[in-house]
């Protein structure tokens, strides 16, 4: 069996692996169940930043005399999250070597990150998937402090549904973690294989 390089893009099967798993997150009720529990992210990505907004209270610069009280629907602007979200993915396929492709699949309304013909090692896939959620929670956090609240509330939003949003992430995250280091996973925009030799016993 070909060993597998340590570093470096990987795009062909090495010899020996197999596929064990092949997983459609929008197949059947998977999509609705991903949505509903889509919840759970998002209450707790609202509770954070309550209580992050709290805490840091004292260090916010003072609110202006007058607020800017902003209309209700520019709130509509944390939606641009979504496609901040896949540009994360991207950026971490990219640093690995890969060349990101984005498409949006309309039958599931979902939009996707994903590189055609990749294979990335399991630690390699789980910092894909994770990548959007740490990065742009981070990064919403870190806003908050310097901007004035009405827009910080705006962002608040957007890290919530960035959050809600990585119910796909998450549990990807989890399936893929229970395979062996050796594991070898294939991006298929609303799906993924798992690969692994044919000598070890999952």
């Amino acid at each position: 069996m070909a060993e597998v390089k340590r570093s470096g893009p990987l795009r062909a099967l090495p010899e020996g692996y197999q596929e064990v798993l092949h997983y459609r997150l929008t197949e059947g009720r998977r999509l609705l169940w991903l949505n509903v529990a889509a919840l759970i992210p998002l209450a707790l990505a609202v509770l954070l930043l309550d209580l992050w907004w709290t805490a840091f209270a004292g260090a916010r610069a003072p609110a202006p005399a007058e607020p800017l009280n902003l209309p209700w629907w520019t709130s509509i602007a944390a939606l641009i999250v979504l496609p901040l979200h896949e540009l994360v993915h991207g950026g971490a396929i990219a640093l690995l070597g890969h060349r990101p492709r984005y498409g949006i699949k309309l039958e599931a309304g979902v939009l996707f990150a994903t590189a055609d013909g990749a294979l990335f090692r399991r630690s390699e896939f789980l910092v894909i998937a994770l990548a959007p959620l740490v990065v742009i929670s981070l990064m919403g956090m870190a806003l908050q402090l310097v901007v004035y609240p009405e827009i910080g509330r705006i962002i608040a939003y957007a890290v919530a549904i960035n959050a809600g949003g990585a119910i796909g992430d998450l549990w990807t995250v989890w399936l893929v973690s229970r395979f062996p280091s050796q594991a070898l996973v294939r991006d298929e925009e609303d799906s993924f294989r798992v690969f692994l030799p044919a000598a070890i016993d999952r």
